[in-house]
């Protein structure tokens, strides 16, 4: 399928994916996508395949996140972005 057969049937092809079809989208008749159920898709194992190849150092403690450090109360960026404007001309 033309990628602007795509763009001007884009609910129909859905439909027709979703009913289990398999559609490639082509642009100047070279293949640039392909448009698969969800079912059929099988999830890419990149993070294990890295990790495999030694490119990938896995989290040691995964969902950790480091305390913010408490504000002293101001909005430095905000008076920062304030004071550049008034200096504009308009």
């Amino acid at each position: 399928m033309g990628l602007r057969e795509l763009r001007h049937n884009t609910g129909a092809v859905l439909g027709r994916v979703r009913q289990g079809e398999t559609i490639d989208v082509t642009e100047h008749g070279e293949l640039i996508a392909r448009i698969v159920p969800v079912q059929d898709r099988a999830p890419a194992p990149t993070l294990t395949r890295l990790a495999n190849e030694g490119r990938l150092r896995r989290a040691i403690r995964p969902g950790y996140r480091p305390r913010m450090r408490a504000g002293d109360g101001t909005d430095k960026l905000t008076d920062a972005l304030t004071s550049l404007r008034d200096e504009e001309r308009w």
